[in-house]
């Protein structure tokens, strides 16, 4: 771009919750080495399938190696009630203990209650008891433990029951955890209050069934954890001045390239990788949950301008509503890219390589989820380490065979969660087309 030109270019990512907190909580701070083992229920198993809550917490870690293992199960409670398999509560509490002190963990996250709080008022007692007894489980890996309150029951209207009564209990049970995290020295996270704001049209996107997660509820779910544990990616925010000084820089490390005769050109290397952007479906809704990154760039000559990433066009989003439609043509024609007026006001970029890399990352993350958890729960279960072991336990030696699957799997998440420069520029129409 020309000297002579005066221009500001303002590039601005920002992660926004559903209703902004008082003050930014603390940051959980994740060791290189760590090992997260996430343990619940139906929340927590299904988070492996969708692998949000994982990619955000390993993206807030790029330098790090942050290794996770699920061993979420649905209808679980804090006794071990689900992995008994034909066996007593006792069976399952054993295996629960088993699983978790076999992966040496140094983090735990701790999803129970929600199964537990069915049993209303009067089975808080047993649930306090048990949740005890499970924290003293936990305490022999001397890991730093997360328990997470249940999320609220949101109403989605008849046929089903409506949710009042139980989010009373739920209310109780979440009042139990954080007793009881407190008198442990655990770190509470409270997400029942966050669900609570959720009731209404959003609830039926995030919900099967008021409680049970689809995957924007995954996604919304992970949003919410990695923000209360300070882990959302570093607002993404770069300013350029008209005579080439760089300015406010935060989210980025940012090169401009000088040399140009027109356009914006300039290199960047993030310091996180952005939130994934998938889940448009959340988008008319009218609280913003997660605002993409937004090209804001002043005093551009006259043209349509588009916006290039290593030399890929990338699309772009801008309200028409606040701009003339004479700001959107290039002579009689509309433009195929905003305007200078346009970019002026903000265009938002949704797409690119760098969301690209996210999805790659969160792709790999649920391979390797899948592999592990025919790792630790085969379908055959029973006829492998069960009573009918005398049938195929012999097939038995071949379940550790998944162990190496899962490590390569880890080497590709090592480098795929960590950013790598890119070129941006800002082209004019008229100079494209030469």
């Amino acid at each position: 771009m020309r000297n002579s030109l005066n221009w500001i270019v303002g590039l601005v990512g920002l992660s926004c919750p559903l209703a902004a907190p008082a003050a930014d909580p603390p940051k959980f701070e994740f060791k290189d080495g760590d090992r997260v083992v996430l343990l619940g229920d139906t929340t927590i198993e299904r988070d492996q399938k969708y692998g949000y809550l994982e990619t955000l917490l390993t993206i807030a870690n790029p330098d790090k190696n942050v290794t996770f293992r699920n061993l979420g199960w649905s209808g679980d409670t804090v006794r071990g009630t689900a992995r008994a398999f034909f066996g007593t509560e006792a069976d399952g509490f054993k295996h629960l203990k088993e699983h978790v002190l076999a992966l040496k963990p140094t983090v735990l996250i701790v999803d129970y209650g929600m199964t537990d709080s069915f049993d209303g008022e009067a089975g808080l007692p047993r649930f306090v008891a048990g949740l005890n007894v499970l924290m003293g489980v936990l305490a022999e890996t001397k890991a730093r433990i997360v328990l997470l309150s249940p999320i609220s029951h949101a109403n989605l209207g008849r046929p089903l029951p409506d949710p009042a009564a139980h989010n009373e209990s739920l209310r109780r049970y979440r009042e139990a955890i954080s007793k009881v995290a407190a008198s442990r020295g655990a770190l509470f996270v409270d997400l029942f209050h966050e669900w609570e704001k959720l009731n209404g049209a959003i609830a039926s996107i995030l919900t099967d069934d008021g409680i049970h997660l689809t995957e924007e509820g995954c996604w919304l779910f992970g949003v919410t954890l990695a923000r209360q544990l300070g882990c959302l990616p570093e607002p993404w925010k770069a300013r350029f001045h008209h005579n080439g000084r760089l300015g406010e820089v935060s989210g980025t490390s940012v090169t401009i390239d000088p040399a140009q005769p027109t356009g914006v050109h300039f290199r960047a290397l993030d310091s996180t990788l952005p939130i994934p952007q998938k889940r448009r479906a959340l988008d008319s809704l009218v609280i913003n949950v997660v605002e993409p990154r937004t090209i804001v760039a002043e005093g551009l000559p006259d043209g349509a301008y588009r916006l290039k990433i290593d030399q890929a066009q990338v699309g772009l989003s801008w309200n028409f509503d606040s701009h003339s439609l004479d700001s959107l043509r290039v002579g009689a024609k509309p433009a195929t890219g905003p305007s200078a007026p346009v970019w002026a006001k903000g265009v938002e970029v949704r797409t690119g390589p760098e969301y690209e890399q996210v999805e790659r990352l969160r792709k790999v993350i649920n391979e390797k989820n899948l592999l592990y958890f025919h790792r630790w729960r085969p379908q055959n279960e029973t006829y492998l380490f069960g009573f009918r072991k005398h049938e195929q336990g012999n097939n038995a030696r071949e379940i550790p065979l998944f162990d190496p699957l899962v490590e390569e799997k880890e080497k590709e998440i090592a480098k795929l969660r960590k950013p790598v420069p890119h070129t941006y520029e800002l082209v004019r129409e008229s100079e494209v087309a030469k």
